[in-house]
């Protein structure tokens, strides 16, 4: 696999290097496009990157700044269980993004498969892209589960073998709590990303890690099937004590 690894000895030396990352793909898109577009993960691994991000800056303007989210359960922005009113206060409250520039997934549109349409056309519209191609991230952020899940694509899901729609529904997964449906970026979205940037942690994830960074990938480990056309890269927080390694895979 064509991947960046990067392995550190605890939480805040990753979120100091995924900042870094994030600044160099946004300076880098301003400079080229004029323009960051970024999506989102949920998570609890990504959520002092985006407190950093608000509190010290992340090399793009706020108002040349396109946020969106990877994947979203379908639950009020209320509830504890959404991921962008987990994200909005600590990324969005605190820093001047405007309004039209923050993209949540919509739901509170039904049925799920209208709440898919509406999103990955609100993509296409955002970012410009003609008609028949696949939209391109600047930057997307993902997690790993330790089923081998990133966003909302589950093993077994038949999200995974989706080649047309960028953004799915899907059904409530047998493998994570709580079970409620979800809308997700689907692999051809991801792989036409400029970047695509995976934040985890080792522990407990062992095994699901190991399987993803395997040079084959597997449908049982829909994480390993993210190969993007652009520069791919894993910060992984081992939790223990040592010094960071750079490792290219």
């Amino acid at each position: 696999m064509n991947a960046v690894i990067r392995r550190f000895a605890d939480a805040p030396a990753l979120t100091r290097a995924a900042l870094d990352l994030v600044a160099a793909a946004a300076r880098e898109a301003i400079a080229q496009r004029g323009r960051f577009a970024m999506a989102l993960s949920g998570g609890a691994t990504p959520l002092p990157l985006y407190a950093a991000m608000a509190r010290e800056g992340y090399g793009a303007p706020p108002e040349a700044t396109l946020f969106f989210f990877g994947d979203e359960r379908l639950v009020p922005v209320s509830d504890s269980r959404s991921t962008f009113g987990v994200v909005a206060p600590l990324l969005f409250t605190p820093s001047p993004v405007p309004v039209g520039n923050i993209h949540p997934m919509p739901v509170e549109i039904r049925p799920a498969e209208l709440a898919a349409a509406t999103y990955e056309a609100e993509v296409r519209q955002a970012l410009g892209t003609a008609p028949g191609e696949v939209p391109r991230f600047d930057l997307i952020l993902l997690g790993l589960g330790p089923d081998g899940h990133t966003a909302s694509l589950f093993p077994g899901s038949p999200a995974l073998a989706e080649t047309a729609a960028l953004v799915a529904a899907v059904p409530p997964p047998t493998t994570a709590a709580p079970a409620v449906p979800r809308l997700t970026f689907t692999l051809p979205l991801m792989n036409a990303a400029r970047r695509v940037r995976f934040l985890t942690t080792a522990k407990g994830e062992e095994a699901a890690l190991a399987q993803a960074l395997a040079d084959r990938p597997d449908p049982a480990v829909p994480a390993s099937l993210v190969r993007p056309d652009g520069e791919l890269a894993w910060l992984v927080d081992e939790g223990q004590g040592g010094v960071r390694r750079d490792q290219p895979k």
